[in-house]
């Protein structure tokens, strides 16, 4: 896993490989400015549309996902991974987990106590 934040929002390799797999999948960016990158999906035969991102709000660190029937948003996001077509966003202490997998259009959310 790789640290998600720095100083000025999300670190330049997130935006980076965040992008890159946006645009390997067929994805559009549509916001990366002010510390926020956000990338949207046009629905297939399998999935429908989406949008997700991260930002900050009032001093935490969000990430957002919206689908035609769902809005989610999970905070204090630390940690990510991006393999071939799967985003992994946590919580530093692990207890949130989102995952993405953009081909297949397939994602969880899995939290912990802690």
């Amino acid at each position: 896993m790789k640290r998600l934040w720095g100083d000025e929002g999300a670190t330049k390799t997130f935006r980076r490989e965040f992008a890159q797999w946006a645009r390997d999948h067929g994805g559009t960016l549509v916001d990366d400015e002010d510390g926020a990158i956000f990338c949207e999906f046009d629905g297939t035969d399998t999935h429908a549309s989406f949008e997700i991102g991260v930002y900050e709000a009032g001093g935490q660190h969000v990430l957002r996902f919206d689908t035609i029937r769902e809005e989610i948003e999970l905070k204090v996001l630390a940690e990510y991974a991006i393999d071939e077509s799967t985003l992994v966003v946590k919580s530093d202490q692990g207890s949130r987990e989102f995952e993405l997998d953009v081909a297949s259009g397939n994602w969880s959310v899995r939290k912990r106590p802690i």
